[in-house]
Parts: structure tokens; C-alpha cells; sequence
């Protein structure tokens, strides 16, 4: 997985794949900046920017779903916004600041402009900006890459397997400043360590791709 492709400083655009797929869009970002980016930082909090539209429509933000994913609530400054364009205000004046170790985006955007200013801002701030978009339209301009996010099934609890297991999200890389796009993995959220890993189900399929290669390899 090109994990430092989307830790990298400078603005990624997390798509769902369909409408009902907003919030598993939501909780990777969340899970992807608890593990990659703010568990490896002392004590530098995130921006997280919404709208009252978002908050309204998928919820406001939870303090025990955060710290699920590797999150200290008391470390997240959330900005809740009117509007789209008041959301990336202060979404930019907060990566200027330089004061965040990522910055996370809940913003219809409505013109690229907006979207290319904050690519800028999130480049000169040496800053990872995750902006999640909705399932509509081609992209947005000044991203470095670009992730199409679906929810998948979960392999099941270890304790029984017809309880909900571990976060599973299907991740299709659209777009990556040099690599080739349309790639995709399956992966899971383990909850206790923290961290990604590919689908038990998925592992063990390339496992055995890779025995079948070095048997007809000799």
C-alpha cells in the first residue's frame, strides 16, 4: 500500500464510492490520520473542518469513536462552519498556521479554485490535507492523489464470527503524482494494535498466488 503517497504534505481527496458509503469514507480518514500521522507526533493536534450540513447529515463528531481509531479527542480542534465556504476558510488559515500534524476537510466544494488554494496551503505548510468529497463529479483540481473509498465486509469477530469484526474499507488509488492510478487493495483496521493490514481473505489469496509462482518457478 503507498501509505506515504497519501501522508505526504499536500491536499488528497477521499471519495465514497456511493452515497452510502460517506461515512466508511470518513472513518478511514479518521483511522488513516490516528495511525499514520498522529501517533507519530508529540502531542500536535489535527484540524478537523465541517459543515453544519455535514454534521447534520452523518453526525457530529464522537469522542469514543475518535480515540477507536488512535485519536485523542483532546487533541482535535474542530471547526463546525455554516457553510462550505466558511469551512474552507478556516480550513486554509489553519494549514498557514502550521501548528496541526494534519488537517481533515468535511467541504462541498463548488469551485476549484477553492480546492487549488488549499493544495497550495497544505504544500508550502509541509501539511497533510485529507478533503473528503462526495461520490459526484470527475475529481478535484491540485490533488496529489486521490482515493475512492467503499465499505466491505468485515472478516468477523474472533470470538464468534457472526459478530462485526475489524473496519474493512475497499480503496481504489485514482489518481498518484508518479505511480499508475487505478489500483486497488481491500484492508483492514486493527482496533487493538492500531494499523492497516490487507483482508485476512485477501492475504491468504495472495499467499497462495505467491506458492503457486515459486512452485511453477522451481
Amino acid at each position: 500500500m503507498p501509505w506515504g503517497k497519501l501522508a505526504a504534505a499536500g491536499l488528497h481527496e477521499i471519495k465514497s464510492d456511493a452515497y452510502r458509503d460517506a461515512p466508511a469514507a470518513l472513518a478511514f480518514a479518521l483511522a488513516f490520520i490516528g495511525d499514520r500521522l498522529v501517533k507519530r507526533k508529540d502531542a500536535t493536534p489535527l484540524l478537523w473542518c465541517l459543515t453544519d450540513r455535514a454534521a447534520r447529515e452523518w453526525g457530529a463528531p464522537y469522542g469514543p469513536g475518535l480515540i477507536s481509531f488512535g485519536l485523542d479527542p483532546a487533541l482535535v480542534l474542530i471547526v463546525q462552519a455554516r457553510n462550505g465556504m466558511d469551512a474552507a476558510w478556516a480550513l486554509e488559515e489553519g494549514l498557514k498556521a502550521r501548528a496541526f500534524t494534519a488537517a481533515l476537510g468535511q467541504i462541498e466544494m463548488k469551485t476549484p479554485i477553492i480546492a487549488r488554494r488549499l493544495g497550495l496551503a497544505a504544500q508550502t505548510s509541509r501539511t497533510p490535507c485529507l478533503l473528503l468529497s462526495g461520490h459526484q463529479g470527475n475529481g478535484l483540481p491540485g490533488t496529489l492523489t486521490r482515493w475512492r473509498v467503499a465499505a466491505e465486509r468485515s472478516s468477523g469477530a474472533a470470538f464468534d464470527a457472526a459478530a462485526p469484526g475489524r473496519p474493512a474499507w475497499h480503496l481504489t488509488l485514482e489518481r498518484c503524482r508518479g505511480m499508475a492510478p487505478s489500483r486497488s487493495w481491500t484492508v483492514e483496521f486493527r482496533d487493538v494494535a492500531y494499523g492497516f493490514r490487507l483482508a485476512a481473505r485477501f492475504a491468504d489469496r495472495a499467499a497462495e498466488a505467491g506458492d503457486e509462482r515459486q512452485a511453477l518457478s522451481g
